[in-house]
């Protein structure tokens, strides 16, 4: 190897570290495969240097122009991205040929990923998304985005889920904190009635960063109040002392599971939502939703002296929460047969409080209670 081709192999190797830690930043390449090749990089870029300083001492001379070491080190990554699967394989092979060929493949992964992504909102065109990540994955078998997204696609169109859980299941094994395949395969198993092993999956969720599109899924889903409720219904029922911490549970997914069992058909479903109402209040005493759930259970008792406690907690949850649109709306309703005046004062300042909010969401959540209660109690008629 003489001195002219060395210095482009040099040249060759340090371009090739400086894109590797580019494809690690934009999820091109995982962190196993980043290091692989980065240190075998590295001890080829050391040795050719150490070459160099001895003046090609020790070199044998090769007619291809390649010394038998350098076909050594590319079997070995090969061999190692063909058994263990990695995504590197076809990386690792376009390097040997150009940084060109690489950065097109790069792109065009990049392209068709984007391409399927723009075809979610059409279901008549998931065929030809489930088509470019088939595309993907025949460049790049480990793509995690294009192997956890076609599962879910076929998940959606009916296809075994028995095949889209395998896949997800394999996705974690090489991004174990991929949320988006957590997710799904924590939505396919609680559809299969697994609840437990459900609630694996959400649990290793909560020390992993997760996109606000995500965590939609997730609540439009209803997805942690089922999987927490089904899966600890009989922990929930058998105990009368229920503490967040021996539940395992963060005060909104209490609230979650507590609005689950008051709409399922369990029989023990207001019970257990109170039970549940009162570990919040444990931890978080001044709740307003915690409170003014739990006023409106005892409130329908029918029994007047739970009714009347009722009302106390309510008035103790707005002096807590003056501006919380929930409490006034629940203490209004309580108070509309009885106390019109505080009604309608706690009716005007949860509408004007829902006004000033920017969270998403709020307006459909309140305004059909606002309206219902405008009418029922006539303010200022």
């Amino acid at each position: 190897m003489d001195d002219r081709h060395l210095g482009k192999e040099q040249r060759f190797l340090l371009r090739s570290l400086k894109d590797l830690d580019t494809e690690l930043t934009e999820d091109q390449i995982s962190k196993a495969d980043h290091e692989i090749l980065t240190r075998e990089y590295s001890k080829r870029l050391s040795d050719l240097m150490e070459d160099a300083r001895n003046g090609g001492v020790g070199r044998k001379e090769n007619p291809s122009g390649v010394n038998s070491k350098t076909w050594l080190w590319v079997f070995f990554i090969v061999a190692v991205a063909t058994i263990a699967g990695f995504a590197i394989g076809l990386l690792s092979g376009d390097r040997t040929s150009s940084d060109a060929m690489t950065g097109t493949i790069r792109q065009s992964i990049v392209t068709k990923l984007g391409q399927a992504q723009g075809l979610f909102a059409d279901q008549s065109r998931w065929p030809e998304a489930i088509d470019l990540y088939d595309q993907v994955i025949d460049q790049q078998p480990s793509n995690h985005e294009a192997l956890t997204y076609r599962a879910w696609l076929k998940y959606r169109q009916g296809e075994s889920s028995e095949d889209q859980i395998a896949a997800w299941q394999e996705v974690l094994i090489l991004r174990p904190e991929f949320p988006d395949a957590i997710i799904f395969l924590a939505i396919a198993l609680a559809d299969q009635g697994k609840y437990s092993e459900a609630l694996e999956q959400i649990k290793s969720l909560e020390n992993i960063e997760v996109s606000q599109e995500l965590r939609s899924v997730v609540i439009e889903q209803g997805l942690l109040g089922e999987i927490y409720a089904e899966a600890l219904y009989e922990s929930i029922t058998q105990s009368n002392e229920l503490t967040l911490q021996d539940l395992g549970m963060s005060v909104e997914v209490a609230l979650e599971t507590a609005n689950y069992l008051l709409k399922s058909d369990k029989g023990q479903r207001s019970v257990s939502a109170i039970k549940l109402f009162r570990a919040v209040l444990l931890t978080d005493p001044v709740n307003p939703e915690a409170l003014s759930r739990e006023s409106l259970l005892l409130a329908q008792t029918g029994d007047e002296v739970l009714y009347q406690r009722a009302i106390e907690q309510m008035y103790f949850a707005v002096q807590e929460n003056p501006a919380n649109i929930e409490a006034l709306l629940t203490r209004a309703t309580l108070l509309a047969d009885g106390d019109n005046l505080t009604a309608c004062q706690d009716l005007e300042r949860a509408t004007s409080e829902l006004s000033l909010s920017t969270e998403n969401g709020l307006q459909g959540q309140f305004m059909p209670q606002i309206e219902t209660l405008s009418a029922y109690l006539s303010c200022g008629g």
